[in-house]
């Protein structure tokens, strides 16, 4: 990578870096929801919610669009899933998490 990449590359790691944005990522892999279905399966307001999805908008990782008063939000590239599968893996095999 070159250090533009890098700096970029760190970037979209730092949005990443939150329980709730993750908790998001986690939840859009099994398919398009709504901010109200994110807030309330997440157990956070609706404030902290649009905090998150922000910012996570601006680093490309969610896209949200609108259907008349409802806004739905989706994963912008599902290839970004296996830095899920790598965390997971790392977690269960030098941190001691279990299933």
């Amino acid at each position: 990578m070159t250090a533009e990449e890098r700096n970029m590359a760190a970037e979209v790691l730092k949005a990443m870096a939150h329980p709730i944005r993750l908790g998001v990522i986690e939840v859009l892999a099994e398919g398009e929801r709504t901010v109200t279905e994110l807030y309330e399966e997440l157990g956070c307001s609706q404030s902290m919610m649009s905090q998150q999805l922000k910012i996570l908008c601006q680093q490309k990782l969610i896209t949200i669009r609108k259907d008349g008063i409802q806004k739905y939000c989706s994963l912008c590239n599902r290839d970004f899933l296996r830095v899920f599968t790598c965390m997971h893996t790392h977690l269960r095999k030098y941190l001691n998490f279990r299933d």
